[in-house]
């Protein structure tokens, strides 16, 4: 389906609701958002009636509503012209969850309902229990979406805390990595989906690549510095890291290509450019944000840089 379609649908999933503009994703990706609808991961149906009014030059959103008797949706403008908008501009899509979660763990043998059962409206699903190598028994599985939004987290939080898993729970979510906060309850591994999946232009999880997040420490390595396929994951001695966002993890994917092949130096400009970094993104503190824990095994100097173990 193409790695456009996975993130478009991701930032569908992330969306305030869950009806969605279908021509605003065209305005995204026409051919992105067309091949979702044509693998049905987007649902058509019913209407979005807000539309950019044009009035005295001044783009403003407006409600557009139903005449019975012009048989149109449409708004009347300042001096009260009726505006028909034409339904092609309103019509609405949505995600259907329910095959975009079977997708997901299409590789697990799973067990549970056919559909996932909701556990807080249109946030978070039970998606039933999947078999993981490592896993004393089989672990549930939830789904849950928004994680960045202090309100839906603090939901979150409160049922995981009143719902403990027997060993572990993995918690998918559509929320980017680096926007899931820290949760105080260890048994629940929250991960993003791209983070974890087989190839970024499928939606796939793959069970090696969930193993070894879930499991860091059975994982076999090299010492004293190894990673994980996708560099999610970094074991630097004793010290776990990981890493969210896929610019994040193809720039340490660059970075562990020439240190493996003996030649680690390069340019910090290139690096950046090939793993996708704006212009505005020009070092490499800028590209980790926040963190510091990078700089035990990355240094840099002059320009340069590389991996030092």
């Amino acid at each position: 389906m193409g790695k456009r379609a996975i993130d478009l649908l991701l930032r569908a999933m992330e969306a305030r609701s869950m009806s969605l503009q279908t021509s605003a994703l065209h305005q995204v990706s026409r051919s992105a958002t067309d091949a979702l609808i044509a693998a049905k991961l987007l649902v058509s149906g019913g209407h979005v009636p807000v539309v950019a009014g044009m009035d005295d030059y001044e783009d403003e959103p407006i409600e557009a509503t139903w005449s019975a008797e012009l048989k149109s949706f449409g708004y009347h403008d300042s001096i009260g012209r009726w505006v028909k908008v034409a339904n092609q501009d309103i019509a609405a899509c949505r995600v259907d969850f329910g095959l975009a979660l079977a997708k997901m763990l299409v590789a697990f043998e799973r067990a549970g309902p056919s559909r996932p059962a909701p556990l807080i409206t249109d946030l978070v699903w039970d998606v039933g229990t999947i078999k993981l190598a490592r896993a004393k028994a089989s672990v549930p599985v939830w789904f849950a979406r928004r994680l960045g939004d202090p309100g839906v987290w603090a939901q979150l939080e409160a049922m995981i805390a009143r719902k403990p898993p027997q060993e572990i729970r993995i918690i998918l979510t559509s929320t980017p990595g680096e926007r899931i906060p820290e949760t105080s309850q260890k048994r629940n591994h929250i991960i993003n989906v791209a983070d974890v999946a087989g190839d970024p232009a499928k939606l796939a999880v793959s069970p090696q690549v969930l193993g070894a997040r879930v499991f860091p420490g059975q994982a076999q390595r090299r010492f004293p510095i190894d990673h994980s396929n996708d560099c999610g994951l970094v074991w630097h001695g004793d010290t776990t890291l990981t890493f969210g966002g896929d610019k994040q993890r193809l720039l340490l994917q660059i970075m562990f290509a020439a240190y493996w092949t003996g030649s680690p130096v390069l340019r910090v400009a290139a690096v950046l450019e090939e793993a996708g970094y704006g212009g505005q993104v020009n070092s490499l503190k800028k590209a980790f944000g926040r963190r510091e824990d990078w700089q035990a095994f990355i240094k840099f100097d002059d320009g340069n840089c590389w991996i030092e173990a």
